[in-house]
């Protein structure tokens, strides 16, 4: 939307002059692009969409618009149209079920009839959007299908400091969708395909990472990584962890030393494999997420 305003109001500051858009023009023209943004259904060409159960039809018979129907696909994959009765519409294109539909309603009742199918609630095929989002949840897949789409759909990544995102973005994608969210522990069991996105790279516009989202598919935000300093620093805490960063780097993020510091006994408990340990460690030693770095006090 930012970018449509923008584009309308360049339009308008490089064409009213130049053309003489008059204000009753130019509302025109808003008004139009209003009618296309506000119901895209009938304006695209949707012969190649696989319907699905749940989603809604607007079906229009060319010259007879007391047929013209809105329907939903019901749980079993049907829909119920005047003079014909139950038709099964799941499983099929929009193009199938146009032909399907014009041969019955031509069998004894219309003389060749023109039908038009599209698509006006896309509910049957889904992607899960999970971690950290400001909405996550389960969002229907519509005509925008891609990932940046999808994540606006979410909110976007969150931002507050306790819970904020990390920097890629992980797509489980199942090879058959199992109509609920995955999470990585569950991808092999489910013969999954894990792609990993440069979040950041992703938002400041690189179109490789803007990948075309699939149905079933799970996207999983994570949390951006932590560690803590504690101990003899000035401002112990829970910090961000950035790739590369040093005990020496997390102690001047954490304030620096107190006077009372014992630099070289430095440690740091990480846990793996469920257990904790306690690493002696030096000021070049690589911090790992969910560390705690502890500085002693010294004993003199």
């Amino acid at each position: 939307m930012i970018q449509l305003r923008t584009n309308v109001l360049d339009y308008k500051k490089n064409n009213v002059k130049k053309n003489k858009l008059t204000p009753i023009m130019f509302f025109l023209f808003l008004f139009g692009l209003t009618l296309f943004f506000s119901n895209p259904a009938p304006l695209f060409a949707q012969g190649d969409y696989l319907v699905g159960n749940e989603d809604v039809l607007d079906i229009t018979v060319w010259g007879h618009d007391d047929l013209r129907r809105v329907l939903p696909v019901s749980l079993e994959g049907m829909i119920t149209f005047p003079m014909i009765g139950e038709v099964r519409a799941a499983g099929k294109t929009t193009q199938q079920l146009e032909k399907e539909l014009a041969k019955k309603l031509g069998d004894g009742f219309l003389v060749n009839p023109q039908i038009t199918v599209t698509v006006r609630e896309y509910k049957s095929q889904k992607v899960f959007v999970m971690g950290q989002v400001e909405n996550p949840g389960t969002y229907p897949i519509s005509k925008e299908n891609d990932l940046l789409f999808i994540l606006s759909k979410a909110g976007g990544p969150a931002v507050l400091p306790e819970k904020a995102a990390g920097d890629e973005v992980i797509i489980v994608r199942p090879k058959n969708p199992t109509g609920k969210a995955l999470t990585l522990e569950e991808a092999e069991a489910f013969q999954a395909t894990i792609i990993t996105i440069n979040l950041k790279a992703l938002l400041a516009g690189d179109p490789k990472q803007n990948i075309t989202i699939r149905n079933g598919d799970s996207i999983i935000v994570p949390q951006k990584p932590f560690f803590f300093v504690m101990g003899e620093v000035q401002k112990p805490g829970k910090y961000n962890l950035e790739r590369g960063t040093t005990v020496l780097m997390a102690i001047s993020m954490g304030g620096g030393l107190t006077q009372k510091a014992a630099e070289k006994r430095t440690k740091i408990v990480r846990e793996e494999d469920g257990k904790k340990t306690e690493t002696r460690v030096t000021l070049e030693t690589l911090v790992q997420p969910g560390d705690t770095i502890i500085v002693p006090e010294s004993f003199f």
